[in-house]
C-alpha cells in the first residue's frame, strides 16, 4: 500500500499542536524539537519508504568512504537509481509545495511557522533535484534560500546564542538543522546545492578552511632559489 505522504506532511506540520494548546510545552522547547520530532522524521520516512533497501546501503557506503558530495564515488549503476529516486522524491514534493503566497498565508499559528518553513523547504529542495534548465534552477534556489533565511531567524531567535560564547555560532540551531541534520541526508542527491547552501551561510567543511588557509600561510613564506641565499641577501 502506497504512503500517503500528504497525511504524512500534515502530521510533521502538526506536531506538538496539543502541547502547545494546552501550555504544557513552552515556543522554545517545541521550536527546538521540532527539527529532530517532526521535519527530519518526516523526511527521513520519504527517503527510507522511496529508496529502499538501496538507498540505506549507499548511505552507510557513503559514510564507510568518507564519500564528498560531489557524485564522484558513485558509480554508473548506482547513478541511475539514484536519478530514479530524484525523480521519484521530486514528484512527491511537487504535491506538497504550497506557492508563497498561499504559504504566507497558511502562516498563522507561531509554534507551527518554523515546521511548516522546513517542510516546505525540503519539498522545493527535493523538486529542486530534477530541474535542467537554468533559469528554472536559478529561481528555485533564490526561493530555498529565501524560505532559508526565514527558517534561520525563527530557530536562532528561539534560543540566542550567548556574546560571550566563542563558539556559539556552531551549536546555533540553524547550524545544526543545516549542516548536521539536513546536509549528511541529502547531500548525495543535491550535492551542488548544499555545498552552495554551506559556504552562502559560512558552514563549509573545516578541513577545506584548514587546507585554504594553509595555502595562504605558504604564500607568505619567502621562496627560495635552486641555490643557497646569499648573507648579503639575507641582511638586506
Amino acid at each position: 500500500m502506497a504512503t500517503d505522504w500528504r497525511a504524512e506532511y500534515v502530521k510533521a506540520a502538526a506536531l506538538g499542536d496539543a502541547g502547545d494548546a494546552t501550555g504544557d510545552v513552552t515556543a522554545v522547547q517545541q521550536t527546538e524539537k521540532t527539527p529532530v520530532g517532526g521535519v527530519l522524521a518526516f523526511l527521513d520516512l520519504l527517503l527510507t519508504q522511496e529508496g529502499g533497501e538501496w538507498w540505506t546501503k549507499l548511505q552507510r557506503k557513503a559514510r564507510r568512504t568518507a564519500a564528498k558530495s560531489d557524485g564522484q564515488t558513485v558509480d554508473a549503476k548506482d547513478q541511475k537509481q539514484l536519478t530514479a529516486l530524484k525523480t521519484r522524491l521530486a514528484a512527491v514534493g511537487t504535491t506538497l509545495v504550497l506557492q508563497l503566497p498561499h504559504l504566507n498565508a497558511s502562516l498563522s499559528k507561531e509554534t507551527a511557522r518554523v515546521r511548516v518553513l522546513q517542510l516546505q523547504l525540503v519539498c522545493r529542495m527535493l523538486c529542486y533535484a530534477v530541474l535542467i534548465k537554468k533559469k528554472e534552477r536559478k529561481l528555485l534556489k533564490k526561493e530555498i534560500q529565501g524560505l532559508m533565511d526565514r527558517v534561520a531567524l525563527l530557530l536562532d531567535a528561539a534560543n540566542p546564542p550567548s556574546l560571550a560564547d566563542e563558539d556559539a555560532d556552531e551549536r546555533s540551531p540553524f547550524q545544526e538543522f543545516l549542516k548536521q541534520q539536513l546536509a549528511p541526508r541529502l547531500e548525495l542527491l543535491l550535492p551542488e546545492l548544499m555545498q552552495y547552501l554551506l559556504k552562502a551561510y559560512e558552514m563549509e567543511v573545516e578541513e577545506n578552511k584548514a587546507e585554504e588557509n594553509a595555502k595562504d600561510s605558504n604564500l607568505l613564506l619567502p621562496t627560495v632559489s635552486a641555490g643557497v641565499i646569499s648573507l648579503v641577501e639575507l641582511c638586506m
